[in-house]
């Protein structure tokens, strides 16, 4: 879907379609005013003014509405820009959009809008990534991530990174005429200083890519245990409603069920599975070995334990269950110990230290909860937040969470990498330069100040029309 970017004047419906108290239409190019003031009222002599008029086309009236000019290059895409705002409703808006179009305007394609205004250096790659995100934003978190870097936060940390860069260019081409083996041992540990301050700046981006991630997609959370052990009953708890299946019978459940939830202004996507014990039943084993598989791709890992169980038959249920998830990272593993509800303090107490002490790996950290009566259930999540260090309204910290700029920064520290390696052994200044070129390009193409068609061309088609 190339975007095409010859000045013509281009139109979209910006609002959601539905029943709505307005609809808004923005057209944009240099016969936008033109065009509508063919079919309004009243002639758009002020920019930013809101105009009350009638729209009117052919001796027939639309609808009465509000028109705002804005002047080039004082405008979203740096072009003529002029805003319709009309009754709500789809038909209304339609059939505006279906005359602006045969007096000239052409139906612009999705992302079109924020494409012109980065050529027109209204905003640049990272922002134009940004407003993407704060639009698809489903939770507070990822909404504030995607705001702290449309104000700038990242796009601070990458001209930092290109500032350094450009100096440790200067500082080794200045020397090319020179032998490599007689810099001074100063202006030697001078450049090396470069190079870690450089490394340490890059490195802090990629690895706040997984907390980016998380903050964005939400974080996996995936419930095991043996059957009856109350995953169906923690995961309804949790919803609020009933999406489980919930007897004593074993293995009720034998697909996974998936919800995504929001706490503290995180979301969760939260997946019961299968109860995991040895069995005859086909259908069952399908179930168990599906559980399994996904905890490659969980975040954190729920392990439910039947307190009412007696103390032989729950251990082993934990000793399983530590070997299933022998090579998972501890940090990422919770034993949830439930039905506390059924035991009383003090048999209680003597049970999980029992428990406790059989455990093979120390480390793993356990939590008390009801999932029947909702006791202790949040405690989970708080946790979860604990563990992932991400305190969203408290930070003006931005995360990366572009797969692009991911993958582009991390080539970036190869490059860097090379070219560190290359100088600690004398080789010549020209190779050690080249690779500290590629290493610039790459963050050059980050913030897009390299062109790449192909790209703006995936990039801006994912936004929605009329953005």
């Amino acid at each position: 879907m190339p975007i095409s970017l010859n000045g013509e004047s281009i139109c979209a419906i910006c609002t959601s379609p539905g029943i709505g108290s307005i609809s808004v239409i923005r057209l944009s190019g240099k016969d936008s005013k033109t065009i509508v003031e063919k079919i309004f009222s009243k002639k758009l002599i002020k920019q930013r003014f809101m105009y009350y008029g009638s729209f009117t086309f052919k001796n027939k009236k639309i609808d009465e509405g509000l028109c705002v000019l804005f002047n080039a290059p004082n405008s979203y895409t740096g072009e003529e820009v002029v805003e319709l705002h009309l009754h709500g409703g789809d038909i209304i808006a339609k059939e505006i959009i279906d005359i602006l179009q045969k007096l000239g305007a052409s139906l612009a394609k999705p992302g079109e809008f924020t494409y012109r205004a980065y050529m027109n250096d209204k905003v640049d790659l990272l922002k134009a990534e940004a407003i993407s995100e704060m639009i698809n934003a489903d939770s507070a978190a990822s909404l504030r991530n995607s705001i702290i870097n449309f104000s700038g936060g990242l796009n601070k940390k990458y001209n930092n990174i290109r500032d350094l860069g450009i100096n440790l260019l200067a500082e080794i081409e200045s020397r090319v005429d020179f032998p490599e083996d007689v810099i001074p041992k100063l202006e030697k540990k001078n450049i090396q200083k470069i190079y870690k301050d450089l490394e340490i700046s890059l490195k802090s981006i990629i690895e706040g890519y997984k907390k980016g991630v998380l903050i964005n997609d939400g974080i996996n959370i995936l419930l095991l245990g043996s059957p009856n052990s109350g995953k169906s009953t923690l995961f309804n708890t949790i919803l609020e409603e009933e999406k489980a299946i919930v007897t004593d019978i074993p293995g009720t459940t034998r697909d996974s069920l998936e919800h995504i939830i929001t706490f503290n202004g995180m979301k969760f996507k939260i997946t019961d599975t299968a109860g995991i014990r040895a069995t005859e039943n086909l259908i069952e084993k399908i179930g168990i070995s599906k559980s399994i598989e996904k905890i490659n791709y969980s975040d954190f890992i729920l392990i439910l334990l039947d307190l009412s169980q007696n103390l032989t038959e729950l251990k082993k249920n934990m000793l399983h269950f530590e070997k299933i998830l022998n090579n998972v990272p501890r940090g990422t593993i919770l034993f949830i110990n439930n039905k506390i509800d059924l035991l009383n303090n003090n048999r209680k107490l003597l049970k999980l230290e029992n428990l406790k002490s059989h455990q093979i790996n120390k480390n793993f950290k356990f939590l008390n909860i009801s999932a029947k009566q909702n006791k202790n259930v949040k405690n989970i999540f708080k946790y979860i937040l604990q563990n992932t260090n991400i305190n969203y309204k408290n930070t003006t910290e931005s995360f990366m969470t572009s797969k692009r700029q991911f993958l582009l920064a991390t080539k970036s520290m190869e490059y860097l990498t090379q070219s560190k390696i290359k100088f600690g052994k004398n080789m010549p200044f020209e190779l050690v330069s080249q690779d500290i070129r590629f290493f610039l390009n790459n963050i050059a193409e980050i913030t897009g100040e390299i062109s790449n068609n192909d790209l703006y061309d995936v990039l801006f088609s994912k936004f929605c029309i009329g953005k």
